[in-house]
């Protein structure tokens, strides 16, 4: 039971701070910008933007982004011309972060051949070889990996869900195969919707994935009470696959509005998905490396403290289930 005992602590040190933090973070989709590059002409290109989060204006999109070009080329929105040398050097945007969590770059070249390139306020320029455009594709493809990683924890709501389970999870067998219930899940329902086949709308799915974690709490709180074991102590591996599959559809909005080309799809999906798992995979260890710290809380708080740490992980859940309920309903 001491390794139930740190699992438990850690979630609850998690859950606080992650309370403390909730008037500033935003638990939705992390905001994403998207800029295409269309070359009509050899080294000619006209810029739009598909995609330009918080800004009214798109006008002023290329103001407050700030896209970054190779020296030689020259920029006077929309126009790009990168003459003979082509669209070759470091591309990116300056004002990514200050807006926007994330940042694309399609380019769609003359002879047809395309390349997306995923950026990150961490990492807001890459650099594009004009030589060999097609291999740079594969690798423009791959960097959904990265834009997994931060998908997952940018999202507090998916990380404070998977959080709510670690703090009724018994063992280390137990861990495992909810983990694995869970990637499962949400794989398959990733897979599906970023394929095209039938999904659900985003905003419903958003508000039932707050309420996924509001489930746990009251769980959490129902033991606490009753000092019976719940369903997800009991089945924990039910609960994580059935609420698994919500998170799928959460984690495909961020790549439905992409409208990624259909040849693409199923590699950027194995690439976000082998992110997001990368990323779920850290925070766990993370979370794991937290126990000996959490025991010494455990220790010095008690009891209420932990109480505060499930209430504080229901009303969190709620208040996001009610903002996302009112942000798609209709006014009156």
């Amino acid at each position: 039971m001491t390794g139930a005992r740190g699992l438990r602590a850690a979630a609850l040190l998690w859950i606080t701070l992650c309370s403390l933090f909730a008037a500033s973070a935003h638990a939705h989709t992390p905001s994403l910008s998207v800029l295409a590059l269309d070359e009509r002409s050899p080294g000619e290109f006209i810029a739009s933007w598909e995609r330009a989060q918080g800004i009214q204006d798109v006008g002023a999109a290329y103001d407050l982004l700030k896209p970054v070009f190779p020296e030689h080329c020259r920029f006077a929105a929309p126009r790009l011309d990168c003459g003979a040398r082509g669209l070759s050097g470091r591309v990116g945007f300056d004002g990514l972060g200050d807006l926007s969590s994330s940042g694309m770059i399609k380019i769609q070249w003359v002879d047809g051949s395309t390349r997306t390139l995923s950026l990150t306020a961490a990492q807001p320029h890459v650099r594009v070889s004009e030589v060999r455009h097609d291999a740079g594709a594969l690798r423009g493809v791959s960097s959904f990996i990265w834009l997994g990683i931060t998908h997952i924890w940018l999202g507090l709501d998916h990380l404070l869900f998977v959080v709510g389970l670690f703090w009724l999870l018994d063992s280390w067998r137990v861990l495992i195969t909810t983990v694995t219930a869970f990637t499962i899940a949400h794989s398959l329902t990733l897979g599906t919707a970023t394929l095209g086949l039938p999904s659900l709308p985003t905003a419903p799915v958003e508000a039932v994935i707050a309420l996924s974690i509001a489930f746990v709490a009251v769980e959490i709180a129902g033991e606490a009470r009753s000092k019976q074991p719940s369903l997800t102590r009991r089945r924990p591996w039910l609960v994580a696959f059935a609420f698994g599959l919500l998170h799928g559809f959460g984690f495909a909005s961020a790549l439905a509005e992409l409208e990624i080309a259909g040849a693409e799809r199923p590699l950027v999906l194995l690439c976000f998905n082998v992110g997001v798992e990368i990323g779920q995979l850290v925070f766990i260890a993370g979370l794991l490396a937290l126990r000996a710290a959490s025991r010494r809380l455990e220790r010095a708080s008690g009891v209420r403290l932990a109480i505060a740490g499930y209430y504080a992980m229901g009303t969190l859940a709620m208040y996001w289930f009610f903002e996302r309920i009112v942000a798609f309903m209709p006014s009156v």
